[in-house]
């Protein structure tokens, strides 16, 4: 049987770093416009529209995996204590 092991370092400096890095990704409309008749304006509003809802999904999603990364490395921390 193959041995799984972990090591607390790595998982911190992993975890640490993806949610530091989380801070420097953001993005926020500074102005509206309108320009009903604009096709541009429309289009532009659209991509920027998409382009917040996509930095909030990606936020979410690698919150979500530092938190399974976490939970992993405890997982096997506590099967290696014989606790498991």
């Amino acid at each position: 049987m193959t041995k799984i092991s972990t090591d607390q370092g790595i998982v911190s400096e992993i975890t640490n770093k993806f949610t530091s890095s989380l801070s420097d990704v953001s993005f926020s409309q500074k102005k509206s416009f309108s320009f009903s008749q604009s096709s541009a304006a429309s289009g532009l509003k659209s991509s920027l529209s998409f382009l917040s809802s996509s930095i909030s999904n990606f936020e979410s999603y690698a919150s979500s995996d530092v938190q399974k990364l976490t939970t992993i490395h405890q997982a096997i921390e506590k099967a290696e204590s014989g606790k498991g």
